[in-house]
């Protein structure tokens, strides 16, 4: 259940768009760096656009529990405490990610999302962020 609710916290990051002005807060930092941790795959330091895409499919395919391309209240367990939690947290990711406001998220959404999370923190263009470098606020 831990890990359910973990998986959606970062996917609700990952979808979310910071404004371009804005600084993040140091919460949302904190968050970004999580899963920039859990996408560096050969815990090297780096994430790769490559690992960073890849977790970001893995994130959706989680989500994604009955594998139709979509998440949705369909995709929430069965069991009561488990599904509350689920629908809480997958409310949260529609309300950033959900570009057309259906009330699904296509695997479409999740791959254009408003703002790249990626693409911010590369602000040299190489396709690799070092953990190191993340700014500490």
């Amino acid at each position: 259940m831990h890990k359910t609710i973990r998986i959606l916290a970062a996917a609700a990051l990952a979808s979310a768009c910071f404004p371009v002005a804005a600084q993040p807060s140091a919460e949302q930092l904190e968050k970004v760096r999580a899963i920039l941790k859990e996408a560096d795959t050969n815990s090297d330091g780096r994430v790769t656009r490559r690992e960073y895409d890849a977790h970001r499919a893995d994130i959706f395919a989680k989500l994604d529990r009955n594998g139709n391309g979509v998440a949705s209240a369909d995709d929430a367990p069965k069991i009561r405490i488990a599904k509350k939690k689920f629908t809480e947290k997958l409310e949260q990711v529609l309300a950033m990610a959900d570009k057309n406001g259906d009330g699904l998220l296509s695997r479409a959404e999740w791959d254009q999302p408003e703002r790249d999370i990626f693409a911010l923190i590369d602000q040299d263009e190489d396709g690799i962020i070092i953990l190191a470098d993340l700014p500490v606020l």
